[in-house]
């Protein structure tokens, strides 16, 4: 490979960063060792995320060569999971919850069975072992609701089929990969003990939502003192619906008991939770697209200039960078022309996305913190100040579209 030429390509689909330099431009499109998709073909190399890939630690970019690259053409429909998976962990899922609410009906003294945990186990890994095996597909969540039962065993099995490929996507250890994956299971298990005349109920008075709030803790009192379930899958099940802004539950921990005392794994299965519950609609509801739920989501990242929030935006960027194109079908889920607000306050227009760094693009600034329209735009990239990122995406053609039903749904369950 030659350094010197802008229009080269290495010949065994291996790149050595130490050799590139700014402005150097591949044939074909780019990825790292996880197959997250770092540049595009013909797309000239930044000072900025050559300076992140180095700090990442990140030396070796790959490219298939038997591939050519298009960027006109449909984004890959390749699965994660096959729907012969798909199909076994919504039957294991169902299973587990009727189990759940059998025990809490007759036995309430009761916990899960030792059988039942190392299916699920079991049945985790297998995800695990496939979803990694076809590591550039997609992943298209089970929607077809039959009725509103089958909206909790479905909520249930996206939400680990989801964790268990974020944990996958992060590298994180196997065991910790496992107990999100089987965390997402068991989550929602307190809901067992919920009359299901609450449940279904479309508006629920504030005695009812304060029996809803209670699931986290009657799950955990579930499990607490199970032997085979492990410490992480049992702060799931408690601390899964807490918020950074202190308006979660069952603590209410601020901001910063938010960061301290709920483990990072934790964090990002609220971000899994929410995801799942934006796009999978209850009968009769409005569902978002998987854009959509994201774009969503980044308008409850903290920002200083925010009163209400969810999630801390270390989190969301894992979250974001790690499975954001697998959900949205290999798009990006912000675009150039979009209207956003940065952490700083400032509003600018989108110019041009970083797919490694989805929350720093380079943004046209046209309005300061204080919301005085600049005489002369500026524009700045946000990847060279990666303390700030971009806390919210205003859509233009639908402004509050989902803001206040679907901010309530989230808050209600």
């Amino acid at each position: 490979m030659n350094p010197n030429n802008k229009n080269d390509n290495p010949k065994d689909g291996v790149i050595d960063i130490r050799y590139v330099k700014t402005g150097y431009r591949f044939n074909l499109d780019v990825f790292d060792k996880n197959n997250n998709l770092i540049l595009e073909a013909h797309t000239p190399l930044s000072e900025g995320v050559l300076n992140h890939l180095r700090a990442s630690g990140i030396d070796r970019l790959y490219f298939d060569p038997t591939k050519k690259s298009d960027k006109e053409s449909s984004p890959v429909q390749k699965t994660l999971l096959s729907e012969e998976l798909k199909n076994e962990t919504y039957d294991h899922t169902k299973i587990l919850l009727d189990e759940m609410r059998e025990t809490f009906i007759k036995s309430p003294g009761d916990s899960i069975s030792r059988g039942l945990i190392e299916k699920s186990r079991a049945l985790v890994d297998r995800i695990i072992t496939e979803t990694e095996k076809n590591g550039d597909g997609i992943f298209e969540m089970v929607t077809q609701l039959h009725d509103l039962d089958d909206y909790y065993y479905q909520h249930s099995m996206n939400v680990s089929i989801i964790a268990s490929i974020l944990g996958s996507r992060l590298d994180f250890k196997p065991e910790i990969k496992s107990s999100m994956g089987v965390g997402g299971l068991f989550h929602d298990i307190g809901y067992s003990s919920v009359s299901k005349d609450i449940l279904n109920k479309a508006r629920l008075s504030d005695n009812e939502f304060d029996i809803i709030k209670n699931h986290t803790h009657v799950g955990y009192k579930f499990v607490e003192k199970n032997p085979r379930l492990h410490d992480l899958e049992k702060r799931i099940l408690l601390l899964h619906h807490e918020r950074a802004d202190g308006e979660g539950y069952p603590y209410g921990f601020d901001i910063d008991q938010y960061q301290n005392n709920i483990p990072r794994e934790v964090r990002l299965m609220c971000l899994v939770d929410a995801f799942v519950i934006l796009t999978l609609p209850k009968p009769g509801e409005n569902s978002m697209t998987p854009g959509e739920a994201i774009r969503f989501m980044v308008n409850m990242v903290y920002a200083p200039y925010k009163t209400s929030y969810a999630f801390l935006p270390a989190d969301f960027r894992d979250f974001v960078r790690a499975i954001g194109s697998i959900l949205n079908k290999g798009n990006l889920f912000m675009n150039p022309g979009d209207l956003v607000r940065t952490s700083t306050g400032e509003i600018g227009i989108v110019e041009e996305m970083n797919r490694l760094y989805p929350l720093n693009p380079r943004v046209r600034i046209v309005k300061n913190s204080k919301m005085e329209t600049l005489k002369r735009p500026i524009t700045i990239d946000l990847i060279k100040s990666y303390k700030d990122y971009v806390s919210n995406i205003y859509d233009r053609n639908s402004t509050g579209k989902f803001s206040v039903n679907k901010q309530d749904t989230l808050n209600r369950t």
